[in-house]
This record gives C-alpha cells, structure tokens and sequence, in this order.
C-alpha cells in the first residue's frame, strides 16, 4: 500500500505512527547541545562587537613618546584585540581590529590620518594579533603567552617597518630614502614600544577578565 498504512496524524511504519517517531536533530548533534552552540556563537559575536567598541574607544587615549615625530603616539586600541585573540582564537581577534577599523573610518577618520593610516593602524593590529593567537593557540600556557606575545610584536615591527618602506612614499609624498633613514630612530623603536606596551596590559587585563569571557561563551568546545 505505497510507503504505509494511514493512521490517525501520519502514515504507520514498522509498526508506528511517524508522528510517534521522534525527530533527529541534524548531523547527529543533540539538540540542547546544538541551541548550546548557537547561544554561544551568538556570545561570541556581541563579545567582538562589544570589544571593536572598546578598542575604538581607547584610540582616543593618545600618548606622545618623547624623542619621536609627533605623527606617532601610543594608543592602546590593540589591547580588547589582543584579549579577543587570546580568549577566543585569532580569527576573532583580527575581527575585533576589522571592527575597530570601520568605527574609526566612520567616526574619526581624520584624526588617524584618512584611510591610508586607517590601513597602516589595521594592518599593524592584525600582524600583531594574529600571530600572537595563532602561537597561543598551539600552546596554551603562561609561557605559551608571553612567547606569544613576543613574536607578535617582532611581526608587528617587520610588517610594519616593510609597509612603510613600500608603502609611505606613494601615498604621502615622502623620498623611499627619508622613510629609510627613519627605520632605525623612529620607525624600530616605535613598534617595539607600542606593541610591548599593548601586550604588557592586555596580558595583565586577560588574566582577570578569561574566566568571565569562558562562562559567557558557552560552547566550551570552540576553545
């Protein structure tokens, strides 16, 4: 008789009504496990938007460095990004930078020097921060921290030392040589300076915010 006999809400099959037959949740997941899951993508998402907010915030709190051109002061806007790499992965780490990039483009796009320094301020947090969580999250340790750290704002330094090089002198004007003659007074220092400065604080700021971050996430399984 076809698929099955009719009986009262479904069609019977094996012997039950298929309305009887309770439903799989896709791909073998549990379902409270798979709404765990959505609530905790959900956590993770405002959690980057509340941190890009954060770090735009913090690019206000500009600080002159004695001895260097006025054009490059501190701001710890790397800082919520460092923390969002640390706490839940690269990826969002650099999405934390990308957020803060699009407040600054629509809210303060002057002061950080047009979208050419909105690029260079970007490009920098992103070196930083990707390769100091890529290396965390292979090893996930104190020391695993600090190494990581490390080697962020050594590739922060070079990335950003190498796109001044190439990049300054069409877009500002400035001789290749000018910009190469400041590599070693300004340009070295400077990175150095500002990453370790960031990495110092947000490692400091991380120890006390990760437990809270770790509850709020929910899908302990993406750490």
């Amino acid at each position: 008789m076809g698929e099955g006999l009719a009986c009262s809400g479904g069609l019977v099959r094996d012997g039950a009504c298929a309305r009887d037959i309770p439903s799989q949740p896709s791909a073998g997941v549990p379902a409270p496990q798979c709404r765990q899951r959505v609530v905790g993508q959900v956590n993770r998402i405002t959690q980057i938007a509340v941190l890009g907010a954060f770090a735009f915030v913090l690019m206000y709190l500009e600080v002159p460095l004695p001895t260097f051109p006025v054009y490059l002061k501190y701001e710890p806007g790397d800082i919520p990004a460092l923390i969002a790499a640390f706490a839940l992965g690269p990826v969002s780490g650099i999405a934390v930078e990308v957020v803060k990039a699009v407040l600054i483009n629509m809210f303060r796009s002057g002061g950080v020097g047009g979208p050419f320094g909105i690029f260079m301020n970007l490009l920098a947090g992103v070196s930083l921060v990707a390769v100091a969580g890529s290396y965390y999250k292979v090893e996930h340790t104190k020391a695993g921290a600090v190494k990581s750290l490390i080697f962020g704002v050594g590739a922060m330094t070079v990335v950003m030392i190498v796109a001044n090089i190439l990049l300054t002198p069409i877009f500002y004007g400035i001789p290749r040589d000018t910009v190469v003659g400041l590599i070693l007074p300004a340009l070295l220092p400077f990175n150095l300076i500002k990453g370790l400065t960031s990495s110092i604080l947000a490692y400091l700021v991380y120890k006390r915010v990760r437990v809270p971050l770790y509850e709020l996430i929910t899908d302990h399984a993406a750490w």
